[in-house]
């Protein structure tokens, strides 16, 4: 007892002496604000406050694979019984959680790098509003669902947009819940919002996926988090529809991902609902660490009850259709500068190009976004660089260049008939995304002085 008293008298001393410190230093208030955030951090990863792993299991998993051609049905019969027109008019008739919406498919499209061009598989596509999304940003979709009646009607808004790019040949894939008829490594990114957790075969359908899925693939999910079975509204859908409402427990997905040949899961802990608003005055507090804990609250409930899944097949690099880092170096190997050439007569130029940034360049994909060339501008050689031709020359490269790649490239120049002093600037370009410049990478200047053809 007497050594209990002497720690207690020892913590108020130093509570005390804390206080007083923070009263008269800046410095020292947001130190123990720091500090106590730390601790408060430990104590809410404590074993104590949220379990690893669902504490309200609702199914057997032997019983589910068993019962899912009976859950195929009521998947249809979910769609059948449900509003058209509200399927019809989603994300937008979705007054409730249109924000949500908007916000979770950011992510989804952020953190999977789709690009323009790109084949999408959306599993548990529903009635294709979000396929639909992606056709409009020029994705080949494949919408999969196990709802002939929901296919129906994604295939009825499609028709009904007349801006719907038919020419990236949508697909409506009607499956048996247990193998995608699709062809090995066919689609380039496999996209699952709100759906994996219907699914009563976890792992045969993740088998699935990761076949089709190409190597360099990614598989992106939303999903509700490891207490959803048990919500109110969950057991509310099971009552009415008889379809499956199951957990997500993303320690178990990652595991299971391995067992099906994809190499790597990784989580972004974000929430829409759970995000947070600082004052303005307070932002600079807030990011030396004040109140930090009013930030890692819901951080923690984002990462309990609302799971951004990324599941990766091979090394995923970024392409030029969706770049990250998009930087050269480029040198051209001109005998003399300036490259001297008569009026009316054509030149040549060899240039040795290396991908200095993270990016894949693509080559082999003529007419196409992403589709990268050497690229040159002619300027007047004078102080302003004026402007001449913007797109004076591209020149193609003899493949695709990965990072830390070096190439050769033959440009034949075109003909010049004005005499005079001119100033090249060649540069990479990404067709329908960037020239190379514009993101910061440095060009490669070479003067071009055309005499007389006398």
């Amino acid at each position: 007892m007497v050594r209990e008293g002497k720690r207690d008298w020892l913590a108020r001393r130093i509570a005390d002496g804390c206080l007083w410190l923070s009263r008269r230093s800046v410095r020292f208030q947001l130190l123990f604000e720091d500090i106590g955030s730390r601790l408060f951090l430990s104590a809410r990863m404590g074993l104590d406050q949220v379990p690893l792993h669902a504490v309200d299991p609702h199914y057997d998993p032997a019983d589910l694979n068993r019962r899912t051609d009976d859950l195929n049905v009521a998947a249809e019969d979910y769609f059948v019984r449900s509003d058209r027109d509200y399927l019809l008019g989603k994300p937008f008739t979705d007054r409730m959680f249109f924000a949500r919406r908007l916000f979770d498919l950011g992510v989804l499209f952020h953190w999977l790098r789709i690009a323009p061009g790109e084949t999408v598989l959306e599993m548990g596509a529903g009635s294709c509003w979000l396929s639909h999304l992606l056709n409009r940003y020029h994705c080949k979709t494949i919408s999969v669902d196990v709802s002939e009646t929901a296919l129906g009607i994604g295939r009825e808004l499609f028709e009904s947009d007349q801006h719907t790019n038919w020419d990236v040949e949508p697909e409506f894939v009607l499956y048996d819940g247990h193998r995608l008829p699709l062809d090995d490594g066919s689609v380039d990114k496999i996209i699952v919002y709100d759906a994996f957790h219907h699914i009563p075969n976890y792992e045969a359908v993740l088998r699935e996926m990761a076949r089709v899925l190409r190597d360099g693939g990614i598989i992106g999910m939303r999903e509700p988090g490891r207490h959803h079975a048990g919500a109110e509204k969950s057991l509310a859908e099971v009552r009415e529809f008889g379809v499956l409402e199951n957990n997500i427990v993303v320690e178990d997905i990652e595991e299971m991902g391995r067992r099906c040949g994809l190499d790597r899961t990784t989580i972004v802990p974000l929430t829409i609902d759970e995000s947070i608003e600082v004052p303005a005055s307070e932002l600079g507090e807030f990011m030396q660490g004040k109140h930090l804990r009013n930030f890692w609250e819901p951080l923690c409930a984002a990462l309990v009850y609302t799971s951004f899944i990324l599941m990766y097949k091979g090394d995923s690099v970024p392409d030029t259709r969706r770049p990250r880092q998009l930087t050269a170096r480029i040198d051209p190997q001109a005998a003399t500068d300036p490259l001297a050439v008569r009026a009316g007569v054509a030149a040549r130029v060899t240039v040795e190009i290396e991908n200095t940034g993270d990016t894949l360049w693509l080559a082999d994909i003529p007419r196409q976004p992403g589709w990268t060339r050497l690229g040159i501008r002619l300027h007047a050689a004078d102080e302003a660089e004026t402007l001449l031709d913007g797109d004076w020359q591209r020149a193609e490269l003899p493949g695709d260049v990965r990072p830390d790649e070096v190439v050769t490239v033959e440009v034949e120049l075109p003909v010049v008939e004005t005499p005079g002093e001119y100033l090249m600037r060649f540069d990479m370009v990404a067709e329908e995304v960037a020239w190379f410049a514009d993101v910061d990478s440095p060009t490669a200047p070479l003067h071009l002085l055309v005499t007389s053809g006398s």
